[in-house]
């Protein structure tokens, strides 16, 4: 029997941890009894889905986000690959769950994390929870599904909830960034740019965690440093070089207040390796250090985990 959770084995026996990994299949079924969040990585594959009473082609690659309270089908003939997660939004926050279903008010963090679930939640006539993925953001969205999959799975230390919630933040704010790229409505982040810029961004906030330097992205994008920094730095605000440090620490913010990860490995994990810089660069984000901001805004500091 299919469950809504994943339970301790060696650390924290007993422990139920409301996420599950399915790993790649060529079939997928939607039980009525198990109406989680849902995030379906298709790798590859055709075929048609029926949300409601409306048909859709299969997009693939491309990511499907589909929330507690959608029914998905599948229509007979489809053939496709595909990955996916299962998870209850209090993974993430205790509290979202009730924000989502409206219950209650929430604090200005909370919010930031509702943000990142967006894309299960918005519905127009031109968006239902699909969309297309380019090959390289396909690659990162597999790779952390896989990272989830492992520590799920292996459970191979006393950090294995925090770090499955972590690679989830990671997919999740991946995922809002190429929502936000669809121009279905307003958002935070500057998305009215030049199809030029376009691809940049991208490629930001899908290898961040790399080392990357100007020159490596005027060579691959092929434009000269200095037209490259002045268009981004007038298309978003920011030069190219400040816009990956944002991505970064908005991903360190995230999981700062979500897990109590050790912040070497949330550096590792966002592609900084120096203390000071982060140090550093995190205070500039938010007006505290990382310690200081995991201590006044990390729910878990309060719990068992």
């Amino acid at each position: 029997m299919m469950k809504l959770w994943t339970e301790g084995i060696i650390y924290y026996q007993g422990y139920q941890l409301g996420m599950t990994y399915h790993p790649e299949d060529t079939v997928y079924e939607d039980h009525e009894d198990l109406r989680t969040y849902r995030i379906l990585l298709i790798k590859e594959g055709t075929g048609v889905l029926q949300l409601k009473d409306r048909l859709y082609p299969i997009m693939a690659p491309g990511v499907y986000c589909f929330n507690d309270r959608e029914h998905v089908r599948f229509m007979a003939g489809a053939s496709f690959k595909v990955k996916y997660l299962r998870f209850q939004p209090s993974v993430l926050n205790t509290r979202l769950g009730h924000l989502l279903q409206g219950l209650q008010e929430g604090l200005t963090t909370d919010y930031q994390d509702l943000w990142v679930m967006e894309p299960f939640i918005d519905r127009t006539e031109s968006y239902y929870g699909g969309m297309p993925l380019d090959p390289s953001v396909a690659k990162r969205a597999e790779e952390l599904i896989e990272h989830i999959g492992k520590n799920l799975t292996l459970q191979p230390d006393c950090y294995w909830p925090c770090r499955s919630r972590s690679y989830l933040m990671e997919l999740l704010f991946l995922i809002r960034q190429v929502y936000q790229e669809m121009d279905l409505s307003p958002h935070p982040i500057p998305h009215v740019v030049p199809e030029s810029i376009k691809p940049v961004i991208a490629y930001l906030h899908t290898y961040y965690k790399d080392k990357i330097k100007l020159e490596h992205l005027t060579g691959l994008f092929h434009v000269n440093k200095t037209t490259l920094n002045e268009s981004f730095k007038k298309s978003t605000g920011y030069s190219v070089i400040s816009y990956l440090n944002h991505i970064r620490m908005r991903m360190a913010d995230a999981m700062l207040r979500n897990t109590t990860l050790p912040t070497t490995e949330i550096m590792e994990m966002i592609g900084i390796h120096d203390d000071a810089h982060f140090i550093r660069n995190f205070r500039k984000h938010s007006g505290y250090s990382p310690a200081e901001y995991r201590n006044k805004y990390c729910w878990m500091l309060h719990k068992s985990l």
